[in-house]
């Protein structure tokens, strides 16, 4: 059971509700820019170096989520997890183990390999990227 409240007691139900659903996308933002982006603990602090790290990770943030859903989708494989089989779409987690994984696949597929061997090689370099990410 939840519950939950506002200070404004005018307030109805619904409109609590509907206030919370609203602010919910923006706390997983702010969640997955701190998990993954160093936007809790930045290396430098100074004042200039602590107004730059909210804006930068929240600019990668959404620049990772635009890519995502404009490019990246097509590249997406969801990683085989037994014990979250009803996950439905995409974290946050995996958009960016796919690009960094297409990142690396771009950089791998313009090396100069010839010969026996170099198509399974590039094969086991991307495999070990994906295991990575």
């Amino acid at each position: 059971m939840q519950a939950f409240f506002s200070t404004r007691h005018a307030a109805t139900a619904a409109e609590v509700l509907t206030w919370y659903a609203r602010r919910w996308s923006i706390e997983e933002a702010f969640q997955h820019a701190k998990m993954h982006l160093g936007f809790e603990e930045p290396q430098g602090w100074t004042r200039r170096a602590v107004e730059r790290t909210a804006p930068t990770a929240m600019l990668l943030y959404s620049l990772i989520t635009l890519w995502f859903a404009s490019v990246g989708h097509r590249h997406y494989c969801p990683p085989i997890r037994p014990w979250c089989r009803s996950k439905a779409r995409p974290s946050f987690a995996d958009m960016l183990a796919t690009l960094r994984q297409d990142s690396v696949r771009e950089q791998v597929s313009t090396l100069p390999l010839a010969g026996r061997g170099s198509r399974k090689a590039l094969q086991l370099l991307i495999h070990a990227v994906k295991q990575a990410a």
